[in-house]
This record gives structure tokens, C-alpha cells and sequence, in this order.
């Protein structure tokens, strides 16, 4: 699988061994990955607000209150949003009760850094994939 990236000439690497044109060829999935985090945790607080973050933090918060048993306020969401899955909200809104965070911004900001961080986790996954 690597025969074609073998025989590709990196200016200021021909002199370097095949085994280490084959770990760069192996790992730069990785490299990338690793790049597109820095910038996107350099970059976090730079992004404007999504129209439906806010429901999406409700929906957390009332299948949170609903696995809690502390009532059902399902009803307060808007339609299409009270049909949405917790699966990816329920986490970021544990994280931020496991921060302790109050304030709009810091909560907007770990927000927008953990869906990033999970972006990178798929992509990696997925550029595994295609690798294999």
C-alpha cells in the first residue's frame, strides 16, 4: 500500500531512510489532525453562535432533568427540537456542570471545543479507515 508514496521525492527528504519516509507516510493522518487541532483550539473563541445552539443546550437540559427524574420539560421545547437526540448534547452539558462554568461566554467556548475536539477524533478514525 505504501509502494506509491515510496517513490515520491520530498524536497530536503531524499536523503532520509525508507523508514522514515514510511513513518511520516504512516503518521500523517495524524500530523494533520494534530494541525487542524492547534488551530482550532487557537481559534475557539472566534466563532459567532449557532441559531440553534441555544436549543440544543435545552434539549440536554431536559433529558437531563428527565434521566435525573426531576420532571418532564419536554413540553417547553420548541417542536422539531424536542425530537432531537441527547447523545452528543448530554455530554457537553455534563462537562460543563463538571467545570462548574456559569458564564455564557466560557460555556459557548468549551462548547465549540469539545465538538471540535470530537471532529478531529472522527476524522482521524475516518482517515484510519481510508488508510486501511
Amino acid at each position: 500500500m505504501l509502494q506509491p508514496l515510496r517513490r515520491i521525492r520530498i524536497p530536503g527528504f531524499s536523503g532520509h531512510s525508507p523508514a522514515a519516509l514510511n513513518f511520516i507516510a504512516a503518521r500523517s493522518g495524524l500530523i494533520v489532525c494534530a494541525l487542524f487541532l492547534l488551530v482550532g483550539l487557537v481559534t475557539a473563541g472566534d466563532y459567532g453562535q449557532g441559531a440553534d445552539e441555544l436549543f440544543q443546550r435545552q434539549i440536554a437540559q431536559a433529558n437531563l432533568d428527565y434521566i435525573r427524574g426531576q420532571g418532564d420539560s419536554f413540553e417547553s421545547l420548541p417542536y422539531p427540537f424536542a425530537f432531537y437526540g441527547p447523545a452528543f448534547e448530554l455530554p457537553l452539558l455534563l462537562a460543563e456542570q463538571a467545570l462548574g462554568l456559569t458564564d455564557g461566554y466560557q460555556i459557548h467556548r468549551l462548547r465549540l471545543t469539545l465538538t471540535h475536539l470530537f471532529f478531529i477524533i472522527g476524522g482521524y478514525f475516518c482517515y484510519r479507515l481510508a488508510y486501511r
